[in-house]
């Protein structure tokens, strides 16, 4: 069991679609708008491929959360770009 109250629940399929080259720069356009977007409003846009987009651009270095390890689920985790986001996915 998970905790709920912390965690975002989430239908299997937002975890394991992927998206495109596109909807990761549409991602990260979004993000680099709205710095410090949460978990909660990502999730809420039901985005294709979010949790894979969000992997991809962390790993890329293309954006960073307000915590010291990367925990895409948490629903206080807030998304930021690095360096303005300016950079292609």
């Amino acid at each position: 069991m998970w905790d709920t109250t912390t965690r975002i629940p989430f239908d299997a399929v937002l975890l394991t679609e992927r998206g495109g080259a596109e909807s990761r720069a549409q991602l990260l356009r979004l993000i680099a708008s709205r710095p410090g977007i949460s978990m909660d409003e990502l999730h809420g846009m039901r985005l294709p491929g979010l949790f894979a987009g969000l992997r991809s651009l962390h790993r890329a270095g293309l954006i960073c959360t307000d915590s010291a390890t990367p925990r895409f689920f948490e629903r206080g985790t807030r998304v930021f770009p690095v360096d303005g986001g300016s950079s292609g996915a």
